[in-house]
């Protein structure tokens, strides 16, 4: 575990806890969905509180809005005012974002650009390869932006889905012209 980072903020929380966490942690590295770099950096996480479940594989971490909680490996960026990890049989199944807002950040692949997702909830199901966005849903990659209350990113197949909502608003986007193409007047 000599890539192994973590920070805590004074008084946050008991040494034993951090040693606790760092087989949870340490899973996350193998699970990345986008740059292979990204799986061999260290994991950093900051966070005001946490809970160490053991019976349940659950961990969470816990922020504020004016200070939340965040995990970083490489790329991936995951913050919020709580962040619970789920894991089974050893591995990271599920994790879960709420926040004002919650957010997600990764770069897919080099030739590409950030993808940034917010909302109010984010899950984040590595079995399924499904990036969940609810309440306040917002996605974007580079100029490119997507809203409404949920949307759906599916992460192998990079496919996203933008229902209309419940309450019958639409979803709606913008996609940024092509730089070497003139703007329409």
């Amino acid at each position: 575990m000599d890539n192994f980072v973590m920070t805590t903020r004074p008084g946050s929380i008991p040494v034993k806890l951090i040693f606790a966490l760092i087989p949870v942690l340490a899973l996350l590295a193998g699970r990345s969905f986008a740059l292979p770099e990204d799986a061999e950096q260290a994991i950093l996480g900051t966070y005001d509180n946490s809970l160490l479940l053991l019976d349940e594989g659950k961990q969470i971490f816990y922020g504020s809005t004016g200070s939340p909680a965040e995990i970083t490996q490489g790329t991936l960026k995951i913050s919020g005012e709580e962040i619970s990890i789920e894991r089974a049989d050893g591995e990271v199944k599920k994790i879960t974002v709420t926040g004002s807002p919650a957010r997600y950040q990764q770069q897919p692949a080099v030739d590409q650009a950030i993808v940034v997702a917010e909302g109010l909830t984010i899950v984040l199901d590595y079995d399924a390869q499904h990036l969940s966005i609810d309440e306040q849903a917002r996605f974007s990659q580079a100029n490119d932006l997507w809203s409404g209350c949920h949307i759906d990113y599916y992460l192998e197949s990079r496919q996203l889905s933008t229902p209309r909502c419940d309450t019958g608003e639409q979803a709606r986007f913008i996609l940024s012209p092509r730089n070497d193409q003139p703007n329409a007047q």
